[in-house]
């Protein structure tokens, strides 16, 4: 039993951590909160549901699909919206950030109404049994698919020049400026990565649960997860993400059912108690 809710911690703590990447990502690079991530993933979602459902195109057209509808969607917003408004009151883009994700769930509703759609499963198959515990081959799928994705990103950032101008972004703004980054194509990089990401969470997401227009909610659960690894560390958002799909998997065979909401926001306040700055981030001094 409790292996098999390991394992299913595993699989939603994988989506987790991909939102909690794309939001750190953002927030670092670009100095926004983007309270509108969990709604690029639910219209990008529902783009791929409408490829793959109602237009019967082939799986890998249809996450394709979605994936550079995602990126088209980041780079639009950067542009259009959050552009104007870097270097202005925080307060500013986070109401912004807010009044997209309004949009896009209205538009959302009106197109796809807002009922409860079923996601086909990417990872088909029977269970697999190891001694008395079961896994699904879907929570193995994402496990080994969000891993990757991982990989991925882990080498864009580290071994192209995009990603290591976007990492000196990251870590310093105005030393980037300086050694020549174009820090405005940046910002849209980083977009348009945050909108992939959100893209491949919610096309993992969905075969587990269902899709509809109110997956938004997930953006205050990457929060936490990435506030609990340590907010500022892309590398804390993805252990932050594991820990609270595990403790969310498991504690619930030992608390009442009406206690398990708030099971995220416990784990928050305890690992705050015990290291302010997350697991595994670190202290920021600023000098005056």
């Amino acid at each position: 039993m409790i292996f098999s809710l390991l394992i299913d911690g595993l699989s939603v703590g994988s989506v987790y951590a991909l939102v909690a990447m794309g939001l750190v990502m953002l927030a670092q690079s670009t100095g926004t909160m983007n309270f509108a991530h969990g709604d690029f993933m639910m219209f990008s979602t529902f783009v791929a549901y409408a490829l793959l459902v109602q237009l019967k195109l082939p799986f890998a057209v249809a996450i394709a699909g979605a994936m550079v509808f995602a990126a088209l969607l980041g780079f639009a917003v950067e542009r259009l919206v959050i552009h104007h408004l870097i270097g202005g009151p925080m307060a500013a883009s986070i109401m912004a950030t807010l009044g997209v994700a309004y949009i896009l769930q209205g538009i959302a509703k009106d197109i796809w109404s807002d009922n409860i759609f079923r996601f086909p499963e990417i990872f088909p198959g029977d269970y697999i049994h190891v001694g008395p515990a079961r896994m699904s081959p879907q929570s193995i799928g994402v496990i080994v698919s969000t891993l990757a994705v991982i990989s991925l990103l882990y080498l864009f950032l580290n071994k192209t020049k995009a990603g290591t101008a976007l990492r000196a972004l990251t870590q310093n703004r105005q030393a980037a400026l300086l050694m020549g980054v174009r820090v405005s194509r940046m910002f849209s990089v980083s977009w348009i990565v945050g909108g992939i990401l959100a893209a491949l969470a919610g096309i993992l997401l969905a075969p587990t649960l269902f899709l509809s227009t109110g997956m938004g909610g997930i953006t205050f659960t990457g929060i936490i997860a990435a506030i609990i690894g340590g907010f500022g560390n892309i590398y804390g958002a993805i252990l932050g993400g594991y820990i609270l799909g595990i403790v969310s998997s498991i504690l619930p065979l030992f608390i009442p059912t009406e206690l398990q909401g708030i099971i995220p926001f416990v784990l928050l306040m305890i690992v705050l108690f015990i290291r302010p700055t997350g697991l595994i981030g670190k202290r920021v001094v600023k000098k005056v």
